[in-house]
This record gives C-alpha cells, structure tokens and sequence, in this order.
C-alpha cells in the first residue's frame, strides 16, 4: 500500500516532466510555416517607405516572411497607405498576401486587391496591382473595375495611374454603368 504510491507519483512526475521536455524540443509554429523557408517572420508587421527622408507610406501585413538571401518580403493580409506631400492619407490599397521589395519598395499586391482614393471615394478592384516608386505609377494588367464616388462603374482589360491620381487610364473599357 504506503510503498506503492510514492513510487507512482515518481513514475508520474517523471512522465510529466518527459512531456515537457518533448514539447520543447518540437517546432512552435505550424508545418505551413517551415515550409515557406523564411529566415525570419514578423507578424503584425507596420514599416514606413520613406524617400529623401520624406514618409510616403506605410507598408502593413497581418504576416511578412522574409529572407536573408533576398530583399523581397511576401506579405500575408497586407495594405499599403501611400501619403501625399503633407502626409495625409492619399491612397490605400489591400490584398490578400502581396510582395515587397524592401530596397526599391516596389510592391505588387494579390488576391482581391482593392485600392481607394481618399480623396475623391474612388475604389479599384483587381486581382493584382503593382506600385513602381521609380517610375511614380501604379497600376494592374489584370481586368480592372473601378466606381467612383457617384455610383459610376467602369469595367476594363487593365489600368496605370499616377500617384497623384490626376491621371487614371483604364484600357479596354467593356462599359461603364451608373450616372
């Protein structure tokens, strides 16, 4: 009887802390992750793109992987706010994942990406949407939609815009709808 239970709860503090060691020793994150071979992984990422010392935007993802052998960065659930010459809000665009090149800061967008001018309520919709720092652009060869403000729907093969979005152009207009 009295003998017995000693060596049980020996038995069973040492099975725990076997447990615990194993658990240790094992991967934390899931097979998913370690498959994408990332050096290193940040998540809840928010970095600023600056030129000549100025904010031009700010890059965010729910996760960004990056790599050491690389300065492109793949963004899971990211937005971009790209910021005018006061520093107010001019643009936003979102996606579903999307990549980033950190020494350029040329950054294309995937997955349901949607892109807003705040300063006129326009919204643009397309698989995918490239922004090009050295050229001042910002645009998407995938089939493109675009609303404005009051209501207006135009629908084309592609679109390429400034930054200042003075000059939007969307190619191959299959219709426009609305006032």
């Amino acid at each position: 009887g009295l003998r017995c239970a000693p060596r049980f709860a020996t038995l069973t503090l040492l099975a725990s802390l076997a447990a615990c060691e194993a658990q240790t020793n094992g991967a934390v994150v899931s097979p998913e992750l370690l498959e994408m071979g990332a050096d290193q992984v940040v998540f809840g990422m928010s970095s600023f793109m600056t030129s000549s010392g100025i904010r031009e935007g700010r890059v965010e993802a729910d996760t960004a992987y990056m790599y050491a052998d690389s300065a492109k960065a793949k963004l899971r659930q990211m937005r971009i706010i790209f910021y005018d010459e006061n520093g107010a809000a001019r643009a936003t665009v979102t996606g579903t994942a999307g990549e980033w090149d950190r020494n350029t800061d040329r950054m294309r967008a995937l997955g349901d990406v949607l892109l807003i001018v705040h300063a006129d309520g326009r919204r643009i919709e397309s698989a995918e949407i490239v922004y090009d720092p050295q050229r001042a652009e910002i645009w998407s060869d995938s089939a493109t939609v675009q609303t404005l403000a009051n209501g207006r729907v135009t629908r084309g093969s592609s679109f390429r815009s400034d930054m200042e979005f003075r000059n939007v152009q969307i190619q191959n207009i299959r219709g426009a709808v609305g006032r």
